[in-house]
């Protein structure tokens, strides 16, 4: 058989499928033994993992040998948000959810958002053919005002409007009327308001700040349970929006990657609440704490009010957040420092593990800065 190459669909033109890539999506993450991860805020709590552990050792293996059963999970999760099921799309985590978006609505060309967002509006813009629109915080402040969205959406066509709540970098909450302000501006507009609500489980109340958007036709809410149920690994999200709105990405069939396995440890974590609001309020405990602590240990360090599981620290100079960022990877914690982004021109978070790990951190930034490294 003759060696052959790909031949253009007609002369003179190139084949679309000799275009290069980036390739810069890929996941090249490693686990190393003993390090600690608080760079992807994960949710690292003994009693997450005991119930994790009790689901997988209980798990019938008819539930891998067959599709998953999705309504019993559906009906729990309406109660919980207070829809009905035919307001949620379950995805396997919240990246499909958010590119289920981009893709079931083809005509619009445009994301609205604050900068610094999470990574992936990037890939789901270069797969949907979108722009994204970003718009930057207040630079004498770091803080977002959704007002600036909504001034940025009318000067241009009908756009998918982004608000992270509490934001991933910074953890700063929306309140309940600047975000109905919004929606308002974004139905008028005709385009359409997602809100990521990945971290809102560790803002106390959080709930009731978006629960007046919930079901609203202009409003989509994308919430995952890696960070909240500490599912990260399974992968496993959902999407509230109205049933008209939730029609159009159920014609993408979203469901056929959501396994039987993520069903059932989403499904147990619900049962037991108990257990995670007990963490999510222990973890809003500790967060308070560790900023305290990490400021008077390290002068200059000043911790951003968050309502994630994690603390952001304004730090004095990129240099310091670079070489402190180093310092706890050379002690097996990885972190992650955010200098250059908008709002942030010197800066580092760090998770809320436990509170050995707590201890940990404030102890080697302590020491660091007592020898006179910082």
């Amino acid at each position: 058989m003759r060696d052959e190459t790909l031949v253009p669909a007609r002369e003179g033109a190139g084949s679309p499928f000799l275009r290069e890539s980036a390739g810069r999506f890929r996941n090249r993450r490693v686990r190393i033994p003993d390090e600690i991860n608080l760079k992807n805020c994960g949710l690292l709590d003994s009693r997450a993992a005991a119930v994790h552990r009790a689901t997988l050792a209980e798990l019938d293996p008819n539930d891998v040998l067959t599709y998953p059963i999705l309504q019993p999970v559906y009906g729990m999760l309406a109660d919980r948000f207070g829809v009905d099921t035919d307001s949620l799309v379950l995805t396997a985590g919240s990246d499909p959810g958010l590119n289920l978006l981009t893709r079931a609505f083809p005509d619009v060309s445009r994301i609205v958002l604050h900068q610094p967002n999470f990574d992936g509006w990037a890939k789901f813009a270069a797969i949907s053919g979108c722009v994204l629109d970003p718009v930057a915080p207040d630079p004498e402040t770091g803080l977002f005002d959704l007002r600036d969205l909504a001034r940025r959406l009318r000067a241009g066509a009908p756009a998918f409007v982004v608000v992270t709540t509490p934001h991933s970098f910074t953890g700063q909450v929306h309140g309940r009327e600047e975000l109905a302000e919004l929606a308002d501006a974004v139905a008028e507009h005709g385009s359409l308001l997602v809100v990521d609500t990945a971290y809102l489980a560790f803002t106390e109340g959080g709930e009731e700040l978006v629960r007046g958007l919930a079901g609203l036709r202009h409003v989509v809410r994308v919430n995952t349970f890696s960070k909240s149920y500490g599912l990260s690994g399974a992968r496993i999200a959902v999407t509230v929006a109205h049933p008209a709105t939730a029609r159009h990405l159920f014609d993408l069939d979203p469901e056929g990657s959501v396994s039987a396995p993520a069903v059932a440890l989403l499904r147990r974590s619900l049962e037991q609440q108990a257990v995670f609001t007990g963490i999510w309020a222990d973890v809003r405990r500790l967060r308070e704490r560790f900023a305290a602590e990490v400021e008077r240990a390290v002068p200059g360090w000043h911790a951003r009010p968050s309502g994630g599981n994690f603390v952001t620290w304004d730090v004095p100079d990129p240099a310091d957040a670079g070489a402190a960022s180093r310092h706890l990877l050379g002690l097996g914690i990885v972190v992650r420092d955010l200098s250059g982004a908008p709002g942030l021109p010197a800066a580092v978070r760090i998770a809320v593990a436990n509170e050995a790990v707590v201890r940990r951190v404030v102890a080697a930034l302590g020491d660091r800065y007592r020898e006179g490294v910082a």
